[in-house]
């Protein structure tokens, strides 16, 4: 690479220092909390910050403290929620997908603590590769995302919420182990120290996966008898992460640093009939981010938060047998991103509104190199480069005393892609073709929010929202790989025309609470992105689909006297609307009609009880819905056993409450796929069946 990425990078250290100095000033600015106190009144105090930027959208915060003591991860947590589809290619560690609301994986932006994870190369995420253990909360935006989440969102957004430090000191240290020689141990301490809150999380695990599946060898319909009961190889990962984050105070202005720290080891099993030896991949990611929230500027009337960003990640695939391709299989790849963003917020409540804005930069590198079996090297791909600045606008309306919210809004994007072809001039299609390319275009949206009743014990909204969203189309799409994919910088960005309604309730009477949601989404796609054969051995992207997606959402939660029960319910209809006549009316592959998750638990004094079940209809795994392809509905039991083997009294003194930390020491069992279903999520990778897992939980 050139010297403009350092450049870049000293431009925002530049910018995060001046906005710093600004803010800093501010600190004998004592107004603030008065100001913040009215405008974030809501129907519920222990609403996320973010909510409250968000208030018409249809969104849900996941408290992950509960798992503190079992043995889970992202794509288990995710699957339970209304709106959400989990896709894996296996079990612990696999790589595994994310889409909201019947859309595509590469149209949902994930975010940790508001800095953008996707990536510009294939656009899509691997949960596999994101932190769970070190998180606090998840959450999960199903009407777009608040103003300072940067990027347009067709499918949604999801927010992971680090950990912050605070309090007196405590330490909690997980070991756990299960199936398929899994094991696992963490380490997590947070405290406040000379008056900066800090957390420290360290975490290592291992697992051989080496489940048993039913191998069909490819011929499912012509040939079922020589079906076989084969053991998963060449699955097995590794995976070592540590976080440390820092906050603290100086006058008026919140600052959080956080460094996260990700490596995986991991085999790549190939397709069930056709499994591989030796093919793995070595994963190694840094992110770094510092935020700063300013509340009470200007005696009440401004907010202003700021973050800086940078992450790199080293991606190498190494294939000596040359079992997924051939030539120069081998391959190591470079990705960075980096980014400031900036967001003021002005509290005008006089005039009964508060306006919200948004800038932001960020920028995307992505470098490759191809090595032989033997890794000597042969080939370097030429970089490419994406620059992304954005400029949003929202205007909150207020009135009825808060009754009635409307938040219109608008969001210009302005991406920037350079890619240098090594092709001589001579063999160019367009030998004069510029190698950069700018795309632009604005996401207009609004929301509503009216809360007829509102009480003390119960509350009821009606919601709504209407945007229009983009997808940028990425590198691989846009400039092809090597040998199978061929080049189409002509290609147009995805777009949808969302929109949604519904109604959430709350309830609470003494010890009896419930919530629900019950919302309708449509989306209408159009320009969609798919893969079209181009020769026996290629392919070229096109812009040669649309989609038409209607569909419900029901989300219950309901506790009483120890005992819980939840229910999260999604309808939709995904339907081709393509004008090719094989394709119109079908279904878009493995959009399943209804999905349902449930939990029935109890929580006693020193025990805890619960049972999970998840139901997935049927699907077609093709676009043409073939019969050979079409995959049956399945149901997957789960339970969970919670002891509480030591407990530290509790303080009796109202006061000295919350100086030290109550000390706990439990045992947690996991069984799942109870009733061992043999099944798949995408074809050809086949998931675990009965397994399950124990984890010893100590805090002090």
């Amino acid at each position: 690479m050139n010297k403009r990425p350092k450049r870049f990078g000293k431009i925002l250290h530049l910018g995060l220092f001046l906005v710093s100095v600004q803010i800093f000033s501010q600190e004998n600015q004592k107004t603030e909390t008065s100001a913040v106190k009215v405008v974030g009144k809501t129907s519920s105090n222990s609403q996320p910050e973010n909510f409250r930027k968000n208030p018409t959208g249809f969104q849900t915060s996941i408290d992950l403290d509960q798992y503190n003591a079992r043995y889970t991860n992202l794509p288990d947590v995710l699957e339970r929620e209304a709106g959400v589809r989990i896709r894996r290619y296996g079990g612990l560690g696999s790589y595994s997908t994310l889409s909201l609301r019947g859309t595509n994986p590469n149209q949902t932006r994930i975010f940790i603590d508001g800095v953008p994870f996707n990536n510009a190369q294939g656009g899509e995420v691997n949960l596999a590769d994101l932190p769970f253990d070190n998180l606090q909360s998840i959450e999960v935006y199903r009407s777009g995302a608040p103003v300072g989440f940067s990027g347009s969102a067709i499918g949604g957004s999801v927010n992971l919420v680090t950990r912050t430090g605070g309090g007196p000191p405590k330490t909690r240290v997980n070991i756990g182990a299960g199936s398929f020689n899994t094991g696992k141990s963490s380490v997590t301490h947070t405290g406040t120290y000379g008056g900066i809150g800090t957390s420290v999380f360290l975490l290592g695990e291992k697992s051989d996966q080496n489940f048993s599946y039913l191998n069909n060898h490819g011929t499912l319909l012509v040939n079922p008898l020589d079906d076989t009961i084969d053991r998963r190889r060449n699955a097995q990962y590794e995976r070592t992460s540590g976080m440390i984050g820092l906050s603290g105070d100086i006058g008026a202005t919140k600052i959080k640093f956080w460094n996260d720290l990700n490596y995986r080891f991991h085999g790549i099993p190939g397709p069930a009939s056709n499994q591989t030896q030796q093919v793995h991949r070595r994963y190694l990611r840094n992110t770094s981010s510092l935020g700063t929230d300013t509340k009470g500027l200007f005696d009440g009337l401004l907010r202003l938060e700021t973050r800086a960003f940078t992450s790199f990640t080293n991606d190498d695939l190494f294939d000596p047998k040359s079992e997924f391709s051939k030539g120069t299989p081998n391959s190591t790849a470079f990705m960075g991103q980096s980014g400031f963003q900036i967001t003021p917020t002005l509290y005008l409540l006089e005039y009964y509104q508060i306006l919200k804005f948004h800038a932001g930069i960020e920028r995307e590198t992505f470098e490759r190199s191809r090595s032989t079996p033997q890794n000597i090297d042969l080939k370097y791909e030429p970089g490419k480069t994406r620059t992304y600045t954005t400029f949003q606008v929202e205007d909150e309306f207020r009135f009825f005393d808060g009754k009635l919210v409307l938040t219109p809004g608008v969001s210009w994007d302005s991406y920037r892609d350079k890619f240098q072809s090594d092709e001589p001039w001579y063999r160019k299609q367009d030998p004069f073709a510029s190698a950069t390319k700018t795309t632009e275009f604005s996401n207009p949206k609004t929301g509503l929010l009216w809360r007829f009743w509102e009480k003390e014990n119960y509350s009821l909204e009606f919601k709504s929202n209407i945007a229009r969203q983009y997808r940028i189309p990425s590198f691989l799409e846009l400039f092809g790989e090597v040998g199978t994919i061929i080049a189409n910088d002509s290609l147009k960005p995805e777009r949808s025309e969302n929109a949604d309604a519904g109604i959430t309730g709350k309830y609470k009477n003494g010890e009896f609470k419930s919530n629900i949601t019950i919302s309708y989404f449509r989306k209408r796609i159009k320009d969609m992105i798919l893969f079209i054969p181009n020769s026996q051995f290629t392919l070229r992207p096109e812009n040669v689909d649309s989609a038409r997606i209607d569909g419900a959402e029901v989300s219950h939660k309901t506790e009483y006297k120890g005992w819980k029960f939840l229910l999260d319910y999604t309808y939709q209809e995904a339907i081709n609307t393509s004008p090719a006549p094989y394709l119109n009316g079908k279904y878009l592959p493995l959009r399943p009609k209804h999905e349902i998750s449930g939990t029935v638990a109890y929580r006693g004094k020193f025990w805890e009880l619960g049972f999970e079940g998840v139901y997935v209809g049927a699907v077609f795994k093709d676009r043409t819905n073939e019969y050979v392809n079409y995959q049956p509905a399945r149901q997957i039991w789960n339970a969970y056993l919670t002891l509480v083997l030591y407990s530290s009294p509790e303080e009796e003194d109202p006061a000295k409450k919350g100086e030290k930390t109550p000390k706990e020491l439990l045992l947690s069992i996991d069984l799942r796929n109870m009733g061992d279903k043999r099944v798949e999520d995408i074809v050809g990778y086949p998931l675990p069946g009965r397994n399950w897992f124990i984890t010893l939980s100590g805090r002090f």
